[in-house]
């Protein structure tokens, strides 16, 4: 049986600073498309991601993963 290659985490936290400092809980989640819930979760600062839903999201967003996460492509050639 094949082995699932392992999944980077990275700080939900990291992706909320994205936002410009007017952005409300609520918007943030719908251009996410995640709950509010979910946003006020990844302000505690201890909330990761895993590295498909983080480029998801990145990419959303209008970011590639690396703009965001600084060691992403340390992480991607540690894979390779």
């Amino acid at each position: 049986m094949a082995t699932q290659p392992k999944q980077h985490r990275y700080p939900a936290i990291n992706l909320l600073a994205t936002f410009t400092a007017g952005t409300n809980d609520q918007e943030m989640a719908d251009m996410l498309g995640i709950s509010r819930s979910c946003v006020v979760r990844w302000r505690t600062g201890y909330a990761v991601i895993r590295e498909y839903q983080a480029d998801a999201y990145a990419i959303r967003l209008g970011f590639h993963p690396a703009e965001i996460w600084h060691n992403w492509l340390d992480d991607a050639m540690s894979i390779a």
